[in-house]
């Protein structure tokens, strides 16, 4: 079973594996992002739900400032679970 995530009122599917940037971009969905490397940090975003559904923060993450299973650079964020992840990015 495919994990869901919801993103601007939509939900999209993703897969164990696989980082939330590159669920996104598949699914078609608006997100800024850039090096895609975690390098330059605009793709972080927020997780309002499911960050058990995640691997957990990276140190290139914690280099961006990420301090907390929320706090996440889509890039950088690894899906574990099949569960449901809800994001929103300003």
């Amino acid at each position: 079973m495919p994990a869901t995530i919801t993103y601007r009122g939509q939900t999209l599917p993703a897969r164990p594996g696989q980082d939330l940037l590159g669920a996104l971009l598949d699914a078609g969905a608006d997100v800024a992002y850039l090096c895609m490397s975690g390098s330059c940090g605009t793709c972080r975003i927020r997780v309002t739900s499911g960050t058990d559904q995640l691997e957990p923060l990276t140190r290139g993450e914690q280099a961006h400032g990420c301090m907390s299973a929320e706090d996440r650079l889509a890039c950088q964020a690894f899906i574990t679970g099949t569960g449901k992840i809800t994001l929103v990015q300003d």
